[in-house]
């Protein structure tokens, strides 16, 4: 388990991010976009939340740091942006919660602009502490698959009605 203040990554990292609640600050490694996809617990089966957010820690810089939502059908539902609270140990919230029910099917996170790295201290660099979202609820999507099997299916049986009607006349 690495250091909860980052600093096993570089040592002016623990005088840049605070705690909104303990032990539970994380990062992606490598990039700065963490893509959240929805299950209903304890299941394989995709879910869909009327709503997200996220607890930023040190969001410096404007429309740097933000959430994109999804439906089922990988349309995005917008582009949100944190609020900056400018210095270091600061946070900053966002949410987005839709009114028209459980229509999110996934979150990209982006948080700053770098990732965190030995070298990195003069950029937007940016800390995620909580998520908080609706109930997961079961995703009924049908697969485009399933709707073409459907009406290949209605047509050959109105083909086949129709050539024993023509037979029988």
């Amino acid at each position: 388990m690495a250091p909860i203040e980052f600093g096993n990554i570089n040592a002016n990292y623990p005088d840049l991010f605070t705690p909104f609640s303990a032990q539970k600050r994380f990062t992606a490694l490598g990039s700065p976009i963490t893509d959240v996809r929805f299950y209903i617990p304890g299941t394989a089966n995709a879910a869909l939340i009327n709503g997200f957010g996220v607890v930023f820690s040190d969001v410096d810089a404007s429309n740097t740091t933000g959430i994109e939502l999804f439906d089922a059908l990988d349309q995005s539902l917008g582009l949100f942006y944190a609020p900056s609270a400018g210095g270091n140990q600061t946070l900053s919230f966002l949410g987005v919660r839709f009114s028209e029910g459980s229509v999110v099917s996934h979150v990209r996170i982006t948080s700053g602009d770098q990732i965190l790295a030995a070298n990195n201290v003069n950029f937007d660099l940016v800390v995620m502490d909580d998520f908080i979202y609706g109930e997961p609820v079961l995703a009924h999507v049908p697969e485009p698959s399933t709707s073409m099997l459907m009406l290949l299916g209605i047509a050959v049986a109105g083909a086949c009605r129709r050539s024993r009607l023509a037979a029988s006349r």
